[in-house]
């Protein structure tokens, strides 16, 4: 399956990526602003999520809360993510209701609300989302703390929806200042695809984009994180759990790495599905674990290989610990069979094309691709370098990377 792809960049920066599809009159778009919670600064964490809120406040043309209204009322839906390398804004609309989708992107990048009020009741919201996840979250506390322990940079070692300090001390012309550094058309990608003509449709992504004035780009954030050779284990207790879990983090390279792909098929083998080593081994064969899950977690910086085993009793965190070590050794040291490696690489290869059976799929993948790597057309190449991968190449990268230098965190009930 390959898409149709088309680049272009207009005169303030804004890079649009399209890709249309006539087959059903749906169209999506995805703006990728290039700031997650690796641009924030220490004390100040938070920022990028709190401005996720603060963009649905209403801007000159739209009233609060009123982005939602529009895009629901002609049968369409949004919403936004902010993650660590990036913020998102997304909808799926009939597609002769793009224009209005567009013009709603527009209006707020240019001329977003944001007053003491709305601030004030958005840093509210994000306190109390706080609450919700973290600190009256089984395990929450504990999320913020594996992030910590993982991580020797400050960009990526603090959690994406920050610490109750931060969100305290926060001040409205701080929040000001950060949509004018980030939220400029040569600080995002946006993405389309769907039933739309690729002309018009670039005409009037002019018309509503073009006058907009760009900015200086920010500096890109220090991610270096210095290879680990040392293991770290830590234990805590939460008494909002009912059963004792291991957290196990390897470092990984990033997204753009020349092992991309080698990794994908690794992390296909060992965590993917109900035939997947660690799942017949954990769960079935042994029954050292009820559940296990974990993967790759590639990102424009260095990323993670993450596992978690959830025990049925604290005397099973160590078993399971170990087993998953010995699975690693046993990754790097035997090939996978002819039977296991056309097993993987054909789960690898369903899950990249139904990655891309809707629109919206298409829309967030192509932006991603294009902010991330600066690669538009990386989803039409993903198939045919999955398909370059080789057995050794699989076990180069877990000897390289996973026999040693990692971190644990046990997690027991009270």
């Amino acid at each position: 399956m390959k898409l149709p792809v088309s680049e272009h960049r207009l005169a303030n920066g804004l890079r649009v990526v399209l890709s249309p599809d006539a087959s059903i009159p749906v169209a999506a778009l995805a703006l990728y602003y290039d700031v997650g919670s690796r641009n924030e600064e220490k004390g100040r964490s938070g920022f990028a999520h709190l401005f996720e809120h603060m963009m649905f406040q209403g801007s000159a043309n739209v009233g609060k809360a009123q982005h939602f209204a529009h895009i629901q009322g002609c049968g369409g839906q949004a919403n936004a993510t902010t993650s660590e390398d990036r913020t998102n804004y997304y909808a799926t609309l009939p597609s002769n209701q793009l224009a209005l989708g567009l013009w709603l992107e527009a209006d707020r990048m240019r001329s977003l609300q944001v007053t003491p009020e709305n601030f004030e009741n958005q840093r509210q919201t994000v306190m109390e989302e706080r609450r919700e996840r973290v600190d009256d979250a089984p395990y929450g506390e504990a999320m913020v703390k594996l992030c910590e322990l993982s991580w020797q940079c400050w960009s990526y070692g603090h959690p994406v929806i920050g610490y109750w300090d931060d969100l305290e001390a926060c001040t409205y012309d701080e929040v000001v200042d950060f949509h004018g550094r980030f939220y400029r058309p040569n600080n995002a990608v946006l993405a389309l695809a769907g039933d739309f003509e690729p002309e018009a449709t670039l005409a009037l992504i002019e018309d509503y984009f073009g006058d907009i004035a760009a900015g200086p780009r920010p500096p890109a954030p220090d991610v270096e994180d210095p290879r680990r050779h040392d293991n770290r284990r830590e234990v805590v207790s939460d008494g909002l759990a009912r059963l004792p879990v291991i957290f196990i983090n390897h470092q990984a390279p990033g997204f753009g790495h020349r092992d991309f792909f080698a990794w994908e098929v690794l992390e296909t083998a060992l965590l993917r599905g109900p035939s997947s080593r660690a799942h017949r081994r954990f769960v079935v064969d042994e029954q050292l674990a009820i559940q296990v899950s974990g993967g790759f977690d590639a990102r424009r910086g260095p990323g993670l290989f993450s596992f978690t085993g959830v025990a049925s009793s604290p005397e099973g965190l160590e078993p399971i610990r170990a087993a998953w070590l010995e699975e690693l050794e046993r990754a790097a040291k035997e090939p996978l069979s002819q039977q296991e490696w056309g097993k993987v690489l054909a789960r690898a290869k369903a899950a990249a094309v139904y990655s891309l059976e809707g629109v919206l799929g298409r829309a967030m993948q192509l932006g991603r691709a294009t902010l991330y790597v600066d690669e538009p057309e990386w989803e039409n190449r993903y198939l045919e370098r999955l398909a370059k991968v080789r057995p050794e190449d699989v076990q180069r990268v877990a000897s390289e990377w996973l026999q040693d230098g990692h971190v644990s965190l046990e997690v027991h009930p009270k």
